[in-house]
């Protein structure tokens, strides 16, 4: 009975089982045993042989099928030290009952049950607990609706590990020592990994699917796409920090990078200059193994910080120097945020005339209705790169006649820059940690053109190691925005151009006096009657293109700039104090709002030019560094352009539309009215009505129809922009932080100004304005 009860505990099948089957007596095994046998023998056979034997079979199973190394790892060693620690137990036992040790065998040779539980106090809860960790172990990821539950179990590194972890709270000292065991390993097995990617730039060559940064190969939604390598939130184990997680994307997209440089012929000779990578693996290597398990978030970041710091003083700086990425800075800020005023203005002048080509050939073109869009003309993808040389053309004219050296920085951005259609698959994911652009929406890339158009730049290496490809998607979307608001403004502008549809310029007709005096009264009641239907129209285009305008002001100064010149007083400040005073010689702020297409904008000047020499001071910071910083200015500047407030950016989108309406509508009643007063004065009409006439009739309903619409959105504008005042208004005051010398961007959400300027241009604040005046008896 003992041997039996012994091969039980070691896994074997046993007919002491209390659930065996029917001995050949036709009893079964309980039968046979007393009351107090039965539950001595059930706890042994159950509590113990049977999760030995559970805990043996799903342990094998993991360690020859489960993807993930470190889950192998650890199933491993619960097998090869935690059970045979209780194997060992086993055999001991049995050696005290063959020696009949008077701890475990009574007088006469019996050797009571008890005696033999309690030879194994404490096994139970042990073996309970990896039964439990062994069985929660999955060989595949949960599906999607089952994230979040607590039945997913245990499927890579990151959970077992913090399974483990948390385990070692238990508060059961026997649970905790199997349990920080455990852990030790999982934590050495994944540090193998990491030493892989850290050290030599490469993937881990076994259970690379187990490790956190990955190839893309598909976009995921936990994924955070750089270059191509990303990393997945799920499998970043719970000691390390975002900040370490991001910086260990860097370090290994970095080595990949000077691998590739080294193993250039034609670049060979600089990157063995200095220390060479070879060399710094062994300071490395000694970070890494100076870690104590369980590993501390604190110290692994240290450790992390500490490589990656060495590997950018010593490598990386000859390759991403501050002038140049202080360059490309630049280029983004004059093209993409559209400092340079003659830019957006010369594309928007040049995008115009392309889709006037377009609509000449139309033949709906008069046919202009309230529903009507601009979607059924269709631009080829080789008309939108045309339109770019175009406007290089066009701004290189603007330069002096006498510069030798011409404008470096056109040349630049005519290399680098580029319009194209939107690509449908796009990849907007944010790195754990960072402080990134928010979801910026899609809603204003087929404004310009009927057709989505973005303007893309061409990242070189190694700058593209500073820029993230959803970071350039972010700017053309920021561009995209601006320049929707300024060239809304310029169509509404130029609706001033059409003087004919405000005044009647035609002399009276030569006749007979008494003929000359009847058509001036029919030409007189004519027009008295044009500009009392369309007072109320220009009233509103003037309220319109007034909050257009301070509104793109308010974006170019008060945002974009104030932003701009922080972070660049944090880069090299040296180059900030000079660039403040010079900063009144170029393009004035809100000078494109104001002024018409018809004024020819001239170049940017009193900023350095593109190509000089740049004087960098200050704290010498490495490039993971100056990433993390412009990833945290490029998300608080979508803050303060109110990007994230998707109300206001939906509001703005359909008022976009609406102003184009209104001045397709205007452009056409100035063609249909010239008609008319030709029939008039030609005396062609009859007793009915024209079709000329009929038209203007018509246009003119439209008109009334369109008006009410953008009255609507400016006064609802201006509300959302009044509720954002209020919902900022606690934070009025913040001022960029510095921590450690690391750049903490102000959210510029201050519209108090703004509001006071563009506050009348809300119809229910007028018409309050001429309640009160009519209360005090102001009015006439």
């Amino acid at each position: 009975m003992i041997h039996e009860l012994l091969l039980a505990l070691s896994g074997h099948s046993s007919p002491l089982l209390p659930d065996g089957k029917a001995t050949g007596t036709g009893l079964k095994p309980n039968e046979l045993l007393s009351p107090a046998e039965n539950t001595l023998l059930t706890c042994l056979s159950q509590g113990l042989g049977q999760k030995h034997s559970i805990i043996r079979t799903k342990a094998n199973n993991v360690v020859a099928y489960h993807p993930s190394p470190v889950c192998r790892a650890v199933c491993a060693t619960v097998l090869s030290k935690h059970l045979a620690q209780f194997q060992h137990r086993i055999l001991e036992v049995e050696r005290s009952i063959l020696s009949e040790d008077s701890s475990i065998v009574g007088a006469y040779n019996i050797v009571p049950l008890s005696s033999i539980v309690g030879t194994f106090d404490g096994w139970e809860r042990k073996l309970e607990w990896l039964r439990k960790l062994v069985t929660g172990v999955r060989t595949k990821a949960p599906e999607d609706g089952e994230r979040g539950s607590k039945a997913q179990g245990i499927y890579n590194a990151s959970s077992i590990i913090g399974y483990l972890r948390d385990a070692t709270h238990t508060g059961y000292p026997e649970i905790e020592q199997i349990s920080l065991d455990l852990v030790k390993v999982a934590e050495i097995t994944w540090l193998k990994q990491l030493t892989s990617w850290v050290l030599y730039g490469k993937l881990p060559a076994v259970g690379a699917v187990d490790f956190f940064v990955t190839h893309v190969s598909e976009t995921g939604s936990d994924r955070v796409v750089h270059d191509n390598y990303a990393i997945r939130s799920a499998l970043i184990p719970p000691f390390v920090e975002p900040d370490a997680a991001s910086s260990i994307l860097f370090i290994g997209r970095s080595l990949n990078y000077l691998q590739a440089r080294r193993t250039s012929t034609d670049e060979g000779g600089d990157f063995e200059s200095g220390p060479s990578v070879s060399d710094l693996q062994s300071r490395h290597l000694s970070e890494l193994s100076s870690l104590a398990f369980p590993i501390s978030a604190t110290r692994f970041s240290t450790a992390i910080q500490s490589i990656r710091l060495s590997l950018s003083k010593n490598a990386l700086q000859r390759l991403l120097p501050l002038a140049k990425l202080l360059e490309i800075l630049r280029l983004l800020k004059d093209f993409f945020l559209l400092e340079r005023g003659e830019f957006a203005l010369t594309l928007i002048s040049i995008a115009d005339e392309r889709l006037a080509e377009k609509q000449s050939h139309s033949v709906d073109k008069y046919k202009l209705k309230a529903s009507d869009t601009l979607s059924h003309i269709m631009i080829k993808e080789g008309e939108i790169k045309s339109i770019l040389p175009r406007v290089w053309t066009t701004l290189a004219s603007y330069g002096p006649l006498d510069d030798d050296d011409g404008d470096q920085g056109l040349e630049i951005a005519r290399d680098l820059i580029g319009l194209s259609l939107e690509s449908k698959v796009q990849v907007h994911h944010r790195a754990p940690g960072d402080l990134r652009a928010p979801s910026v929406p899609e809603k204003f890339q087929d404004l310009l053109l009927p057709t989505a158009t973005v303007l893309t730049l061409r990242v070189q290496s190694p700058l593209d190691l500073f820029l993230a490809p959803d970071e350039i998607d972010t700017y053309s979307k920021i561009h995209a925005y601006l320049l929707a608001i300024r060239r809304a403004h310029i169509h509404l502008s130029k609706l001033m151009a059409l003087s004919a549809l405000r005044r009647d310029p035609r002399p009276p007709p030569v006749s007979s006096a008494s003929e000359r005096f009847k058509a001036l009264r029919r030409q007189n009641n004519r027009t008295c009657e044009r500009l009392q239907r369309m007072r109320p129209i220009w009233a509103i285009v003037a309220s319109a293109a007034f909050l257009l305008a301070e509104l793109g002001t308010y974006f170019q100064g008060e945002v974009i700039r104030s932003s701009w010149e922080d972070f660049q007083g944090w880069l090299n400040p040296a180059s900030a104090a000079l660039s403040r005073p010079q900063s009144q010689g170029g393009t004035q702020v809100g000078e494109g709002f104001r002024a018409t297409s018809q004024t020819r904008p001239k170049p940017s000047e009193g900023t350095p030019k593109f190509g000089a020499v740049i004087q960098v001071e200050g704290p010498s910071r490495d490039p993971e560094r100056l990433m993390m910083a412009h990833q945290r200015f490029l998300g608080c500047l979508c803050q303060s352009l109110l990007l994230d407030r998707r109300s206001f950016t939906d509001r703005l989108r359909a008022f976009m539309t609406d102003v184009d309406h209104l001045c397709a509508l205007m452009g056409r009643l100035h063609i249909v009215q010239q008609s008319v007063d030709v029939e008039k004065d030609l005396q062609l009409t009859t007793e009915d009505p024209s079709n000329s006439q009929t038209e203007e009739s018509r246009l003119l309903d439209d008109l009334a129809s369109a008006r009410g619409k953008i009255e609507e959105g400016v006064s609802s504008l201006v509300d959302l922009l009044r509720e954002v005042d209020l919902s900022t208004a606690s934070g009025y005051g913040l001022k960029g932080l510095n921590i450690e010398d690391e750049f903490f961007p102000k959210v510029n959400n201050r519209l108090d100004r703004l509001l006071l300027k563009i506050d009348y241009t809300s119809p229910k604040t007028r018409a309050s304005h001429s309640t009160d005046a009519d209360a005090l008896g102001w009015s006439e």
